[in-house]
């Protein structure tokens, strides 16, 4: 079938796409306050714990390690990326197990659509569901305990979008998956948990071993967390941080073009095999 192509057709495909999946997300209200609120209550948990088992040194201990007082500012930080990061993989991940689910998958694979759009047009929808978590979660929290630092938030959200290119390249890899094992929540939940753990989310990666410390820095998240923290806590700029910024765009290029190449090796084989139509 012959692939539609040119500036116009991509842009009304890209669309159409956006636009379902922001219908989605406007429908079921319920799904995006939770999350923003869960940001909040991981940040409180880990906080109210800290305090327990600190005690009275907690604060002091906490800014030995990570240089920095305020706890709160922090670990919100650490939570918001770790939401959005969650919010990419499982929806870029996890949309085509959902199609296939509702008998739509076929329909789109037969479409005279590039799969490369397919993807890139689930992904749009993410940039704007992602920004609204950032500045009512990250935002509002500064807005609230450090006002002064408000327009911090500006090149904070310039990690961040960078950032995102390498996590839809991660997502592209998970919805290769997909199609090969037909359950992606294991891996999703699996992954989402490595996040928290991997990238410094609520601690700094200093504290993990050293050969840890190497998987930590192949995730983005790893290094828009640390940007993020320097931009608002420390009140460095981009410039300063280019180290975090260069890594960043080597894995903007770098994550995208993997995972998208091992999506189309597994739905190539899936669709010789007759995969695609098993559930």
């Amino acid at each position: 079938m012959k692939r539609t192509s040119g500036i116009g057709s991509t842009t009304r495909t890209l669309s159409a796409i956006f636009w379902k999946g922001i219908k989605h997300y406007t429908r079921y209200p319920g799904n995006l306050m939770l999350l923003v609120v869960l940001p909040f209550l991981f940040t409180l948990m880990i906080f109210g714990m800290g305090l327990f088992v600190g005690g009275a040194d907690a604060t002091r201990n906490f800014a030995e390690r990570t240089g920095t007082s305020n706890i709160i500012v922090y670990e919100i930080l650490g939570s918001a990326v770790w939401m959005i990061s969650w919010v990419v993989v499982e929806d870029v991940g996890v949309v085509l197990r959902d199609e296939q689910m509702k008998g739509t998958l076929e329909q789109n694979f037969l479409a005279p659509v590039n799969r490369f759009t397919l993807l890139v047009g689930m992904s749009l929808t993410d940039v704007v569901i992602t920004t609204a978590i950032f500045f009512a979660v990250a935002g509002a929290t500064i807005a609230v305990t450090m006002p002064s630092a408000s327009l911090t938030l500006l090149p904070a959200f310039a990690a961040l979008l960078v950032g995102l290119i390498p996590l839809f390249g991660i997502g592209f890899l998970f919805a290769g998956l997909v199609v090969k094992f037909k359950e992606p929540y294991v891996f999703t939940q699996m992954i989402n948990l490595l996040f928290a753990t991997l990238t410094g989310t609520y601690y700094p990666v200093a504290l993990l071993p050293y050969w840890v410390q190497f998987f930590s820095d192949a995730l983005p998240q790893t290094h828009v967390i640390d940007s993020m923290r320097r931009i608002v806590l420390a009140n460095q700029t981009l410039v300063d941080l280019y180290g975090n910024v260069f890594i960043l765009l080597a894995l903007a290029v770098a994550y995208p073009s993997l995972g998208y190449a091992f999506f189309k090796r597994l739905e190539k084989k899936a669709s010789v095999t007759g995969e695609l139509s098993k559930y």
